[in-house]
């Protein structure tokens, strides 16, 4: 019976903004210079979809691969929820929902991918520098 009631709840809920657009990233070297002049950009999900649930159909899927794409390229994670913005890893935002491990692996991932390009790299310089 309780289950049936908070089916009901659910879809009478009135609809809200969906969860990932509540994310966003700024660059991790911001200076006060670039908060002055505004020559930054703050890189977001794009969502601007509402929803009776938490996650408009899909969007988890779009968080989790932006929290992946931020956090291998260093960027400060900002949640913002009433005009407070959290800075937290990408793996403890994901942490709020079930796919904080799949985060905390891309990003890993992703950061190893890099590095392991950044050495191929160094090593073809260093054989077209060699006479």
């Amino acid at each position: 019976m309780a289950a049936k009631t908070a089916a009901k709840k659910t879809e009478t809920a009135e609809p809200t903004a969906c969860e990932c657009s509540r994310y966003d990233a700024l660059p991790a070297d911001l200076t006060e210079a670039d908060l002055e002049s505004g020559d930054f950009e703050i890189l977001t999900t794009g969502c601007t979809a509402t929803t009776k649930r938490q996650f408009a159909p899909g969007h988890d899927a779009k968080l989790k691969s932006a929290l992946i794409r931020w956090g291998a390229l260093g960027l400060d994670i900002r949640r913002n929820e009433g005009g407070v913005a959290t800075s937290a890893s990408p793996s403890k935002h994901a942490a709020r929902y079930a796919f904080a491990h799949m985060v905390t692996a891309g990003v890993k991932r992703a950061q190893d991918k890099a590095a392991e390009k950044a050495r191929k790299a160094e090593e073809r310089a260093a054989k077209k520098a060699a006479p």
